[in-house]
């Protein structure tokens, strides 16, 4: 099958899995960082802030939700209010809209890649790179499918990333390869083969005031994206330079200069947008009076929540709360994890990598010495050449470029794409694989083409097959797989019940649930709750529906559960209008039924959600001596005691 067709057929698995939708929860993030603020700032429903979003420490932009979240659901806010669509606020389509925008932002890293191949398949024709190719990798692999369709701020970070890249790659011109080799031997290149830079660079092809934009982006995004484009944009300064008479210097700070103005109106935007949606800035205090009059004040009343972001993760001791992990855990554990056979070869070509560095640096020594010979043997020539109108005041230093540039190996640059990222993040002892999940675009740059079922590399191809559909499997359909479907479905019980009645839904040993897909209304301007059991508070929604709150459990022990039941169901003795529902991993079937026997309450099962896989609860190996026993059970039955979520309800 040709590679566009490959592309094909995976985009088209792309949209067609979110739609389905995709039962797995990845992480908590996904929800809390983007639809669920939305959803409350937007829907207006009663949702659970996380402590990014306290407005005393706030450590994250809604500028980039709103980006991913904010605006579908503001589409689904207007198709409501104009009643185009009678179920437009379903649990299923609160789910799927936001991840859908985001498939589609994430089809801009196709455009990019392609564009990168693109770039560099025509300035240096010595390099063979298949955009489409690229394109199937990329499409194919589980990261793309699963981790792109998610409402992480990741995704944008990964977007932003191939973005630079692209436009590096863009700004950067260089000769013709056969015509840099020959003007080192001779003078015979005209000015044509070279780029103009300053005295003589052409800046309308250095996309600086699009660069500095894309920069400060990511970094209110994610600060972290500062590691991301380290290297794209050391490259961007440094390269083409001149290498005699200091001009290199001058070509560095003039470019530099170049990004001032663009990064210094970006952040100052973004800033004042951040400290007025936070309510530490208001639209008057903004005006050019109230600055003149008090500017100390203005800057004193700012919110800049990438620096609150950053002081919290070099906090250790808040960083213990979400878990501390070596720091080679992202390198030797989550690089196989999110890429597979393709961080394989990575670590295999390391020592080939290290070696063309080395070279490089070398040669560029011995470059730079031997112009500096030339030109004190050559002055004399040059200057009678000058004077006789052979050659311009600029051409003695157009040729001489940098030299590991002017004949770049593109894997290597790709490389300290990836590998420089990974390591600056390993500082901060908090690694979770998704932060690195954008290091699939250079690193599938640099090996997409092993990635072919001819000889040795069949057994390369079929890895990444196998581990792609491991991953997609695993984290798109298993992992914690009956939480979003448990919500669907109680989304559709809780509006069925009379408005008169009071519901408690606990959720036990689960990933935290996001409230948005239970679609409740809130009158109140509040909408944060403070402590972890109850996490939305007191509401009503707009249809008189009734009470709900909803308990996060989360892996409290069973005395936890245990207080909490004693107390719903006294209350709902005294008032006989309640309703309690517990939601726990099947594997825990046989804690909670005895429990029921040694009380007074019923706890019925009322549906299970398959798959469901809890790393925190796995399946023991006396579940499944247990389940075997039971011969009168199918397979099915067996494998949902085993992976399963249960919905009880207590009578």
């Amino acid at each position: 099958m040709e590679a566009r067709s490959v592309w094909l057929a995976f985009s088209v698995l792309r949209v067609a899995w979110v739609l389905l939708p995709q039962s797995g929860y990845v992480h908590p993030d996904e929800f809390f960082q983007s639809p669920e603020v939305m959803a409350g700032a937007v829907l207006d429903y009663k949702v659970h802030l996380t402590w990014e979003w306290n407005e005393d420490f706030p450590a994250r932009s809604p500028l980039f939700p709103y980006l991913t979240s904010g605006i579908p659901f503001l589409v689904l806010k207007t198709i409501n209010s104009l009643g185009l669509l009678a179920d437009s606020t379903s649990a299923y389509v609160l789910l799927i809209t936001p991840r859908l925008w985001t498939a589609v932002l994430s089809f801009c890293i196709d455009f990019c890649v392609y564009k990168i191949c693109n770039s560099v398949g025509a300035k240096w024709k010595q390099v063979k790179m298949d955009g489409f190719r690229c394109l199937a990798v990329f499409s194919a692999s589980y990261v793309t499918l699963v981790l792109f369709t998610r409402t992480f701020s990741n995704v944008l970070e990964a977007v932003l990333f191939a973005a630079i890249i692209a436009l590096i790659l863009d700004s950067i011109q260089v000769g013709k390869p056969e015509t840099i080799h020959d003007k080192n031997k001779t003078e015979s290149a005209t000015d044509e083969d070279f780029p103009d830079i300053i005295n003589g660079q052409d800046l309308s092809h250095s996309h600086s005031v699009l660069l500095s934009v894309l920069i400060v982006v990511g970094f209110f995004n994610r600060p972290t994206f500062l590691a991301f484009a380290l290297v794209p944009m050391l490259y961007w300064a440094f390269c083409p330079i001149h290498q005699n008479n200091g001009l290199w210097l001058k070509d560095v700070i003039w470019k530099v200069l170049c990004l001032v103005p663009g990064a210094i109106l970006t952040f100052g935007t973004i800033i004042v947008c951040d400290s007025i949606y936070f309510g530490s800035l208001n639209f008057q205090s903004v005006s050019v009076d109230a600055f003149l009059h008090s500017p100390t004040g203005l800057f004193q009343n700012l919110t800049v929540t990438p620096l609150n972001l950053l002081s919290y993760n070099f906090d250790k001791s808040k960083l213990e709360q979400h878990g501390l992990h070596p720091r080679v855990t992202h390198l030797l554990v989550n690089t196989p994890l999110l890429f597979g056979v393709l961080a394989i070869l990575a670590f295999l070509d390391l020592p080939h990598f290290g070696t063309k560095i080395l070279s490089y640096l070398k040669q560029g020594k011995s470059k730079t010495k031997m112009s500096s010979t030339e030109k004190d043997s050559g002055s004399k020539q040059r200057t009678q050449q000058k004077k006789e109108g052979h050659i311009s005041s600029t051409d003695s230093t157009k040729g001489l470029l940098l030299y590991p540039f002017t004949e770049l190996d593109v894997e290597v640059f790709f490389l300290l794409c990836y590998f420089i990222p990974i390591l600056i993040l390993s500082v901060v002892p908090h690694h979770e694989p998704r932060y690195i999940s954008p290091c699939l675009i250079p690193l599938l740059l640099a090996f997409h083409n092993r990635l072919v079922w001819k000889g040795s590399n069949k057994l390369v191809f079929g890895g990444f097959v196998a581990a792609n559909i491991l991953g997609g499997v695993l984290f798109g359909v298993l992992h914690q797989g009956g939480v979003v479907p448990s919500l669907l479905h109680l989304h559709r019980v809780v509006h069925n019940q009379q408005s008169t009645e009071k519901v408690h839904i606990i959720y036990f040993h689960t990933y935290m649930p996001p409230g948005h897909l239970l679609g409740i209304h809130s009158n109140q301007t509040s909408n944060q709750s403070t402590g972890k059991i109850d996490i939305l508070p007191k509401v009503t929604n707009e249809k008189a529906g009734p009470e709900v709150h909803l308990h996060d459990l989360a892996g409290a022990s069973v005395n936890v559960l245990s207080k909490e039941l004693n107390t719903f169901y006294q209350q709902k003795q005294v008032d006989n209008n309640a309703r309690i529902y517990i939601v726990s991993p099947s594997t825990l079937h046989h804690t909670l039924n005895m429990y029921d026997q040694r009380t007074n309450m019923s706890i019925v099962l009322l549906e299970v959600f398959f798959p469901h896989l809890s790393m925190e609860d796995p399946p023991n190996v006396w579940d499944i001596v247990q389940i075997q026993s039971e011969k009168d059970s199918t397979l099915l039955e067996r494998l949902k005691l085993m992976f399963g979520l249960n919905l009880y309800e207590v009578m």
